[in-house]
């Protein structure tokens, strides 16, 4: 079993309260952007055809590795990639259920590298599979991993612990490694015998796999992603300078001078005075103040 981090030093990647939540918000606001310029499209009479070809493709990963070449953000950009409502939803929720198991038991910081891991994974087994089984049609071929994060989280929170239980009241509760393998059989029986899905999303499975079992072993693979992240940090969020208040300007720092300086009234009279005690007792019965009158006297040649 693990535990949840959440501890905040450092500044790990994306290291807020609950980046699960942030990775869905990024996957809803992908998802509104998207249908909101198809549906300037659809009210301007404009085809579906011209969406795919102007917009939606300039985030939907190529299969042609030139164009791929020319658009290498949408390597990253596929991974929150979506147009179907269903699609959507079904994702987000069982990106909320996996990942936050995965956040529980291991940690805040591991959940956003494991689902860059499984997207990368899957984007390179889909460049190799177009290309190796639809090279005559991979101009056309366009991808959008979301769905093989999923599976990826699947399997990772799976190999974490594969006992964990839902629903505990319920015959002793359903276990994880139950509900992982039937999202997982569902999820390749809708791909179907499509290679060119098929392989990004067993690539994606294995990876999530790889991830947690490297972590069991000591070896964190999202390690410098965090650090890369906390020294761009260090770069682009200088340290705050530390001003000084006026209280402590005024009544601390004062060009080494103390902060009050008492000056006696110096008369000719008090110098006399002085002056016959000094002949009369000596000079070192004088007091203290007596003899700053006597100092400020001589300074001033009275």
């Amino acid at each position: 079993m693990g535990y949840r981090d959440t501890s905040s030093s450092g500044s790990r990647l994306f290291n807020t309260s609950n980046p699960l939540v942030m990775l869905i918000i990024v996957n809803a606001m992908m998802f509104i952007l998207l249908n909101f310029i198809k549906s300037i499209y659809t009210f301007s009479m404009l085809s579906d055809a011209s969406f795919y070809k102007n917009i939606y493709n300039w985030f939907a990963m190529p299969g042609s590795i030139e164009k791929l070449m020319m658009r290498p953000w949408t390597i990253l950009t596929m991974q929150f990639t979506e147009l179907r409502v269903f699609s959507i939803i079904s994702h987000l929720f069982w990106l909320w259920v996996f990942g936050d198991i995965i956040q529980d038991l291991i940690g805040n910081d591991k959940i956003v590298p494991v689902y860059l891991y499984c997207g990368l994974a899957s984007a390179l087994a889909f460049v190799v599979s177009s290309n190796v089984f639809f090279s005559n049609e991979v101009d056309f071929i366009f991808f959008n991993g979301t769905a093989c994060i999923v599976l990826g989280l699947a399997v990772s929170a799976a190999t974490i612990a594969p006992k964990y239980r839902f629903f505990p009241l319920i015959g002793g509760g359903i276990p994880l490694w139950v509900i992982s393998l039937v999202y997982s059989l569902l999820y390749i029986s809708s791909i179907g015998a499509e290679r060119v899905f098929m392989i990004p999303a067993l690539a994606s499975a294995l990876m999530g796999f790889l991830f947690i079992r490297s972590l069991h072993h000591g070896n964190d693979l999202g390690a410098w992603m965090n650090t890369l992240v906390e020294k761009l940090s260090n770069i682009f969020t200088p340290n705050p300078k530390k001003t000084k208040g006026v209280k402590h300007t005024a009544f601390y720092h004062l060009g080494g001078r103390k902060p009050f300086e008492k000056h006696p009234n110096i008369t000719q009279q008090k110098i006399d005075a002085i002056l016959d005690k000094i002949n009369q007792q000596g000079y070192d019965k004088l007091t203290e103040e007596e003899k700053k009158i006597l100092k400020q006297a001589s300074k001033e040649d009275l």
